[in-house]
């Protein structure tokens, strides 16, 4: 129950205290809770820990009522399932027995528990998928009990279908528990292992050609609606990929017999950071990337796409192919590639020119012995992250479409990281990433208008330190376009951004199809030098627009107006205030979802709000 002014909690709410303290963990849950909101990096969740009493309110809705606990006479005991007062019995003597210092003296009793839970069975399909569940948790504290270490390693983190890496097994019974290691990858070894002793096994695995891509699962069909597909309904909810291989472990503890399985991965020494592990990589023999996911054309003249083929294998030939529209000239300059070693790289240079107004796909693929490989990889490694990769077809969207601009030189200061830049400089725009020294520096009047990244005010202390020299920028004739920021940290009071105030809210327009209505069709950002219509707004991606701005001061104009089925109408989302000869702007319309996408009613919009004249009607 979230109070507020007008829905304060009630007497006969339930309530629960949550900030409790966790002695095992020596933290209370509200240091808990702080910890998990500040490792949300991305979106500048950082927050102080709460220590103390904090009650929350629960207001009961329908069903049994609750008066002190929200569990209460909820049965969360095995007296649940018929026929368990053995097994639990035998729980509580395992837990009574427990010794900390010498978890495998647990070992026979988990034994004990681990037969009764396969003697019991399950006469409905709940009770059997819970105990099939609390079977595999007992196995686990078996194996920790014992203090056993089973180990599968590749000789390399990138494999191929039908190639062959070498797997190294390793095994160490670290507890005080007799452990008969059965089998190895179902190589029979029948050996009773020592305290502590480190027992090693080689050996060549060949992957099967028809073995899948290690690409996520979430990520292999097309998207429906804004949501993820997978044909395997048992994945859904998978965090992850299961392992590309995984191989057993067959073992004997007392006179039982498991069959341990361990996903093959790959493990090095980093000189840093010491031992790293990452999963075991199955991608095709190579791959090919474009330097973007669409490319725009403001003329008739010819790009030049360079192309980058990857080798994940030894002796990759083959020839780039490069397909498009009839109405789009399309040259590879240097089709064959040869590449010798795994990891080797090619660069193809494709030309590209539109022959008119018109859009379409650019696929690029290698063909190899008449087998062709067209998946692109993106690689995601970051300390704080495991390593992560994705593919996706090798295409791009081609754009050519009508654009004017009376701006040139374009100055941004990059903020939480966008493409915007690289999407700014293909419709011909010359970009300047400005670094703190430049912004003390340098005259920014050589600039004809002036960009902040994403989120820059959250990410970046000293632009509170160029504020005002920014606003004297736009007084002497440069526009100013700020994207959006969020409010976590930025507001009237704690930064200053435009030259009148503004409050930034968490309002947001995420339909991406949402009616976008002109409040103000004579402005110049829909007239100057393009001319915006409601078709500049069609195919947007993804969302309209975020943190738009409330509580607007009466210098700043507002042009258009957009919302979500069955909420308020807003005119946040683009606010201009004309300063001296020059124009600041606030907008949170998703300009850095949309111009790397190429769309061209986005860039036609953006391109007028570089482009706005003095005191901009």
């Amino acid at each position: 129950f979230g109070g507020s002014a007008n829905t304060q909690p009630t007497p006969d709410m339930l309530k629960l205290d949550v900030g409790g303290y966790n002695a095992l963990l020596g933290k209370s849950y509200g240091e808990i809770a702080a910890a998990s909101r500040s490792s949300h990096a991305s979106q500048g969740f950082g927050s102080l820990s709460t220590r103390g009493s904090a009650l929350e309110h629960f207001k009961h809705l329908t069903g049994d009522s609750a008066t002190q606990d929200i569990f209460e006479e909820l049965d969360f005991t095995w007296k649940r399932i018929a026929g368990s007062a053995k097994l639990h019995v035998l729980i509580d003597v395992a837990r009574g027995k427990y010794d900390a210092l010498e978890p495998s003296k647990s070992v026979p009793n988990l034994l004990a528990i681990r037969e009764e839970l396969k003697r019991l069975g399950g006469s409905d399909a709940l009770t059997k998928t819970w105990l099939e569940q609390k079977l595999k948790e007992v196995d686990e504290l078996i194996l920790a009990s014992t203090g056993l270490w089973l180990e599968a390693t590749a000789s390399e983190y990138i494999a191929t279908p039908g190639s062959e890496t070498v797997v190294t097994f390793q095994a160490v019974n670290r507890g005080g528990a007799t452990v008969q290691l059965i089998s190895v990858n179902d190589s029979t070894t029948n050996i009773t292992m020592e305290p502590n002793k480190l027992y090693t096994f080689k050996t060549k695995i060949k992957l099967p050609q028809n073995i899948s891509y290690s690409n996520p699962y979430w990520l292999n069909e097309p998207l429906a609606g804004g949501s993820f597909v997978t044909k395997d309904q048992k994945q859904i909810g998978q965090g992850e990929n299961d392992a590309a291989l995984s191989r057993s472990f067959k073992l004997k503890i007392g006179e039982q017999e498991f069959n341990v399985s361990r996903p093959v991965v790959y493990k090095y020494a980093d000189p840093a950071k010491g031992e790293i592990y990452r999963p075991l990589e199955v991608l095709p023999p190579a791959t090919v990337n474009m330097p973007g996911k669409a490319f725009v054309f403001t003329t008739d003249e010819p790009k030049t796409i360079q192309l980058t083929v990857r080798a994940n294998t030894d002796n990759v030939n083959g020839l780039v192919e490069v397909t498009a529209p009839s109405d789009w000239i399309v040259n590879v300059l240097n089709p064959e590639v040869k590449l010798a070693k795994k990891n080797d790289e090619a660069i193809v240079n494709v030309t590209v020119t539109p022959t008119k107004i018109s859009k379409g796909k650019l696929d690029a693929s290698l063909n190899v012995n008449g087998k062709k490989y067209n998946q692109s990889i993106q690689r995601i490694e970051y300390d704080h992250v495991p390593h992560q990769f994705f593919l996706y077809n090798a295409s791009a969207t081609l754009e050519r479409f009508d654009f004017k601009t009376n701006a040139v030189n374009i100055g941004y200061i990059p903020g939480a990281g966008d493409d915007v830049p690289a999407a700014l400089r293909q419709a011909g725009y010359a970009v300047t990433e400005l670094t703190d020294a430049q912004l003390t520096d340098q005259n920014l009047s050589q600039y004809d208008a002036i960009v902040t990244g994403v989120r820059a005010y959250n990410t970046n202390d000293r632009l509170q330190v160029h504020h005002n020299k920014l606003m004297e920028y736009v007084r002497n004739g440069g526009n100013l376009i700020v994207q959006y920021n969020t409010n976590s940290r930025v507001g009237p009071l704690a930064a200053k951004i435009g030259p009148y105030p503004f409050t930034i809210s968490r309002e947001r327009v995420t339909d991406e199809k949402a009616e976008v209505r002109f409040t103000n069709p004579n402005h110049a950002a829909l007239n100057q030098p393009n001319k915006i219509t409601p078709q500049d707004f069609e195919n947007w991606i993804q969302e309209r627009s975020i943190y738009q701005a409330t509580e607007v001061d009466s210098n700043y104009t507002t042009v258009i107006s957009m919302n979500d089925q069955n909420e308020k109408a807003s005119d946040g989302s683009l606010i201009i205030a004309p300063l001296g000869k020059g124009n600041f702007v606030y907008t949170g319309v998703v300009f850095f979802r949309q111009l790397p996408a190429g769309n061209p009613g986005a860039f036609r919009l953006f391109a007028n709000l570089l482009s706005l004249p003095e005191n901009a009607p």
